[in-house]
């Protein structure tokens, strides 16, 4: 799969409704920018979601990769940076993530998984 993004979003959006900054600081967009925006950021502002299955079944980009690498929308095959070191961190608090493979792949979604959310996706290892 490809792994993309995994910054805190924009700072400066209305009502911080696309900010997280318990994620990488906007220092990373500025390491990848390239023209006026790196794609990094929008994919962190649109691409918030997240989809977890149990082993190594997540299908990837195939053929498709080189066009998707870079695109800001959810593509087959992504994960994101903030939303796999999140599910990372929440595995090892989790019973039924104990020596099990799991998978994390995107979702497109403004705003990351509630604790609720994250519960109910590790439900997938049980």
């Amino acid at each position: 799969g490809t792994l993309k993004g995994g910054a805190c979003g924009d700072p400066g959006s209305e009502n911080g409704e696309a900010y997280f900054p318990q994620y990488l600081s906007t220092k990373f967009y500025e390491m990848t920018k390239k023209d006026i925006v790196t794609w990094q950021l929008l994919f962190d502002c649109k691409v918030r979601g997240v989809s977890l299955a149990k082993g190594d079944v997540m299908v990837g980009p195939g053929g498709k990769a080189i066009l998707t690498a870079s695109s800001p929308e959810e593509c087959k095959g992504d994960s994101s940076r903030a939303a796999v070191a999140e599910a990372m961190v929440r595995s090892l608090d989790m019973d039924c993530a104990g020596n099990v493979d799991f998978g994390v792949s995107t979702k497109e979604g403004r705003c990351p998984p509630t604790e609720e959310e994250w519960d109910e996706l590790f439900q997938v290892l049980a």
